[in-house]
């Protein structure tokens, strides 16, 4: 009881001193009848001394006018800086305030990188701006490099979790300009008169004090420093090398700002720093109003965006005018054209520009894009006789929604009869967007989505900060879930995406704080169990969030669970009105789903916005967290277990209550791997096993990049399919597939001929991987575990969709094979043509999307591909990835619905395509078109792909970094399937993804 007594005296001492010192620093900052000052806290030196002979010789040198401890050499008017008010001192500490206010000059600094770093600080350096309130101010921050710690870092004060820090420089000491608020500094500054001046990496910290910034940071490109992400410095010899870098680096940003060049930074090849061109400037707070009303009335978002009715009109001519000469195409342009604002933007795509088409293309190009995505944006680059680095904007076909359009772009498009469309809403693509301030987090919350979810609905992907701080994933993510603290930016964006319709699951986060400003953090709980209840789930026992917000007033402290404390919840507020970007204000509805039951905190809460559909729902309960991270705490392990079947239902009733996910009724399991079976003529199969006789291992076996694969004869002993090993049979046939109705339908001569089928398999691109087999060759799967994307994106694969990997053997000297890049649009092309080629299937409205997607309509996607290949001898091996939503209609829609609208809306009985007719159906295709190609005649490859494609007549604005802007128009693709623009003046440049990769997130093709 005595000890009870004391923690509530010292907590009330702490919040007493905390309370006193930011009510007198805000005294000194915001007196509007006196300049400005600057707050300074300053360590004399290291070690214990006489605090009498320390204040003594401090007064001293106050009096004589020393500026040594009043100001840091690095602030431009030092000389000028005289004592204001001495607020606090103790030994060689003190704290003070100083006119006038200090200045820095960042011009020779570096930019500090954004994200966890090692380089030049270990930190996650996004952790706390979403609470920064007002008074905002810039802080000058000092360490000495030569005492360094390393065991002092585990009880370090990290400076993330007092702002963000915005630049750095080096010297005897390393100093750091960080961007933080009142509260933070009155933190801050307590935190140190306790003595806790170790701040990360083990350095003792001797200076804090407010200043204003001016100049602009250098930039280098953090991404090259790879070996100092790696891992964490643990040794004296591995910081003394880190502080020389620190010193290089530095040393090498002031050549630069004087010279004004771009200089490789010495010892670190690749490393560049720039000259800087952003001044840091401090952030305005999110502006948020609560009021309670005394009638809340919900409103339900019924609208559904229709799609476009009208397909593309006469297509734009494959010839240009390229390098100077005129073709039908350029004379067509001079010709007046209308434009009509039936486009609007998704999410961009960067590319990169030439002025003419390279005939010397890496293989890499042949690799297209996995995306959900309906908007593009051009990275130009070497426009002659200048270099300028662009961006453009592809318009398509949807309705523009001008206070969601960064750019300007129209289109013309003639009528035609109403496009047909799949049953859904499909505004926004499957996507389920995570962002964390930790990978612990985003794995715990990774697995839990994927065992509650419909696994064949939903992609789910990590945005990085930079990503969440950007605008075009607001409209590719059905949910956004956080967890941990955000960054201001971050916040204000999650802001947008919520007025903007968005659903939002928010975990132990600050976000709580962002829509709801009253909330306060009560108190750290840190690591404690709480009971709460929540529907028909009563007095669970889960893990609290390490801050407790809720609404005053706020507790001095909280209970343990055996404690016997009844108090009175604070109210919440009914409502809280936000101001978007543009100075909109959004009233949002407020309700408490379940409280913590003993100091009654909100554990669940529900914000929706009526008017867009937006809503989010906010936990202060570890709803992620897997019991076994407590394995080690018995009591808190063994109540976790008991609560886990309560934890994930409830996750899984949040996600489908109020958030509107697609949950599962029953526990995943995924589908067991199978044996394959191969198909085609006998002595097709003997002639394709003979070839591959000298790479067989033992046991008939051929190890591909990615798999082992054994070809089981009739004496053959097979082993069991997993992962890593797909048996084929080579003389028995699937029950799943029927081979009569395939070979019925197939016309080719070779492309589809041998093909693979498995019921279950990894991926069909597993199958091929880095390993030359037949020509021709065909891998189908009904269903695939790890379908595969570009890059990190991921392609689901439920049964119903349209899945197969098609080998091409292409001589490098045949027509095709100096332009390998065309190959995926060659297919694209092939899938809709197959189709609508059909008798009676000519009016399904399938659509090509540059450069390799396939559309229902100009907002579905339903199908992407991706090509592969290597080069043995004279011949490039290309494998051709391709996934179409055939009979699934989920996760978008697919094209059997698109038959079955077809005809109810114009009383037609077309039949629904079988997986069987459909491949071969794109196989006779595939094979037709490349025929023609490969004898010279690319003008019948142009004339089915401009028949089909998205874009024709596009109008689009490009505009610079800088801010320049003008209005091109997209032409068509050129010989190697880039696109082409031309800009008003008649000049037609070059659009191309060479040497870029693709990011379904961004949205963005960016330099690798």
């Amino acid at each position: 009881m005595i000890l009870t007594f004391f923690y509530m005296v010292a907590t009330w001492v702490q919040a007493w001193r905390l309370s006193s010192l930011r009510t007198r620093l805000a005294a000194i900052l915001q007196n509007s009848n006196s300049p400005t000052p600057t707050i300074v806290f300053y360590i004399n030196s290291i070690g214990c001394v006489n605090q009498e002979s320390s204040v003594a010789k401090s007064a001293s040198s106050h009096s004589n006018g020393s500026t040594d401890s009043l100001s840091s050499e690095l602030c431009n008017n030092r000389s000028l800086a005289k004592l204001g008010d001495l607020l606090w001192y103790q030994g060689d500490k003190q704290l003070c305030s100083v006119y006038p206010q200090q200045k820095v000059n960042v011009s020779d600094w570096l930019k500090f990188p954004l994200g966890k770093t090692v380089f030049p600080l270990c930190m996650h350096n996004y952790s706390k701006d979403a609470a920064l309130g007002e008074c905002r101010m810039h802080v000058l921050v000092e360490a000495k490099l030569d005492h360094y710690n390393p065991t002092a870092s585990i009880k370090a004060t990290k400076l993330e979790d007092y702002g963000t820090v915005v630049a750095w420089t080096s010297n005897t000491y390393i100093a750091l300009i960080l961007e933080m608020d009142l509260d933070y500094l009155t933190k801050l500054s307590t935190a140190l008169m306790h003595g806790q001046q170790f701040i990360n990496n083990g350095l003792y910290l001797t200076r804090v004090q407010s200043v204003v910034v001016d100049g602009k940071p250098c930039v280098y490109n953090s991404d090259k420093l790879e070996s100092f992400h790696k891992n964490k410095l643990i040794g004296k010899a591995q910081w003394n090398a880190q502080v020389k870098k620190l010193r290089i680096f530095s040393s090498t940003a002031r050549i630069v700002s004087q010279q004004g060049i771009p200089i490789e930074v010495e010892e670190t090849p690749g490393v560049y720093i720039s000259p800087g061109n952003e001044t840091p400037t401090l952030h305005a707070p999110t502006i948020l109003e609560i009021t309670i009303p005394s009638d809340t009335i919900a409103i339900q978002s019924t609208s559904d965006a229709p799609f476009p009715s009208t397909p593309p009109p006469t297509p734009a001519s494959a010839s240009a005018v390229i390098n100077g000469t005129v073709s039908r195409l350029s004379q067509e342009l001079s010709g007046s054209l209308e434009f009509s604002p039936t486009s609007s933007l998704d999410a961009p795509t960067v590319l990169s520009v030439s002025p003419s088409p390279s005939k010397s293309h890496d293989l890499a190009l042949v690799d297209s894009v996995e995306s959900n995505l309906t908007k593009s944006v051009v990275v130009i680059d070497s426009i002659p006789p200048e270099c300028l680095d662009v961006v453009l904007s592809d318009c398509l076909t949807k309705t523009p929604s001008p206070k969601s359009l960064p750019l300007t772009s129209t289109a013309n498009y003639s009528p035609s009869k109403k496009a047909v469309t799949g049953s859904g809403n499909y505004a926004k693509p499957p996507n389920i967007l995570l962002y964390a301030d930790s990978t612990i987090a985003i794995d715990n919350v990774k697995r839990v989505l994927e065992a509650i979810l419909n696994r064949n609905k939903y992609t789910i992907y990590t945005l990085s900060s930079d990503e969440a701080c950007s605008d075009v994933w607001m409209d590719q993510a059905r949910l956004v879930v956080v967890c941990g603290n955000v960054g201001v930016d971050v916040a204000s964006q999650l802001v947008e995406y919520m007025v903007r319709g968005g659903r939002l699951l928010a975990l132990c986060s600050d976000t709580l704080h962002t829509l709801l400003p009253t909330f306060k953090t009560a108190e750290v709980r840190e690591h404690e169990l709480v009971r709460f209840s929540y529907g028909k789930w009563k007095h669970v026992r889960m893990m609290h969030h390490i801050f407790c917000y809720q609404a005053s007033p706020a507790k001095s402290r909280f209970s343990q669970d055996h404690e016997d404390v009844k108090v009175s919840a604070p109210m919440t507020p009914a409502s809280a009105n936000v101001r978007d970007k543009a100075g909109k204000t959004h009233t949002f509805h407020v309700r408490v789903l379940g409280s913590e039951e003993t100091w009654h905190t909100p554990s669940l809460l529900l914000a929706n916005l009526p008017a867009t559909g937006g809503k989010a729902v906010f936990s202060q309960i570890h709803l992620e967290v897997d019991p076994s991270q407590y394995e080690f705490e018995e009591s808190k392990f063994s109540a976790l277990k008991q609560s886990n079947s309560a934890r994930l239902e409830i996750f899984s009733d949040l996600l489908s209550s109020h958030l509107g996910m697609d949950v599962c009724s029953e526990p995943r399991v995924l589908p067991a791997y199978s044996p394959g079976f191969f198909l085609g003529r006998h002595e097709l199969k003997l002639e394709m096993l003979e070839k591959l006789k000298d790479r067989m291992l033992p046991n008939d076996i051929i190890k591909t990049g990615k798999l082992e694969i054994q070809f089981c004869g009739r004496s053959t002993q097979g082993i069991s399919a997993s992962a890593s090993v797909l048996p084929v049979m080579i003389h028995q046939c699937p029950d799943n597939f029927s081979t009569v109705e395939y070979f019925e339908n197939l016309s080719s001569e070779e492309l589809g001929r041998l093909v693979i089928y498995a019921d279950v398999m990894t991926s069909s691109m597993d199958v091929v991987a880095n390993c030359q087999l037949h020509h021709g060759l065909a891998v189908i799967p009904c269903q695939q575990v790890s379908g595969q994307g570009r890059s990190k994106n991921v392609w689901l694969s439920p049964k119903g969709c349209g899945m197969f990997t098609l080998q091409l053997h292409i001589a490098l000297n045949s027509v095709l094979g100096g332009r390998l890049s065309l190959i995926q649009h060659l297919v694209a092309a092939a899938i809709v043509s197959a189709i609508k080629s059909i008798p009676g299937y000519e009016d399904i409205d399938l659509r090509l999307k540059w450069p390799n997607d396939i559309y229902a309509g100009s907002t579905a996607k339903i199908g992407g591909l991706i090509v592969t290949s290597l080069i043995e001898s004279e011949t490039a091996i290309c494998n051709i990835g391709v996934g179409v939503n055939l009979s699934n209609s989920e996760p978008t829609c697919c094209i059997n619905d698109l038959i079955t609208r077809h005809n109810d809306q114009y009383s037609t009985n077309l039949p629904k395509l079988t997986a069987e007719r459909y491949f071969a159906l794109v196989f006779s295709e595939l094979e037709r078109i490349l025929n023609v190609v490969q004898t010279g005649n690319m003008n019948h490859f142009y004339e089915i792909y401009y028949e089909y494609w998205m874009h024709t007549d596009s109008e689009v604005v490009v505009v610079s970094p800088e801010g320049t802007s003008q209005e091109v128009k997209i032409l068509g693709i050129d010989d190697y399937g880039f696109l082409q623009v031309c800009d008003k003046g008649g000049e037609i440049f070059t659009v191309h993804p060479d040497g870029n990769s693709f990011d379904i997130l961004k949205g963005l093709i960016a330099p690798k």
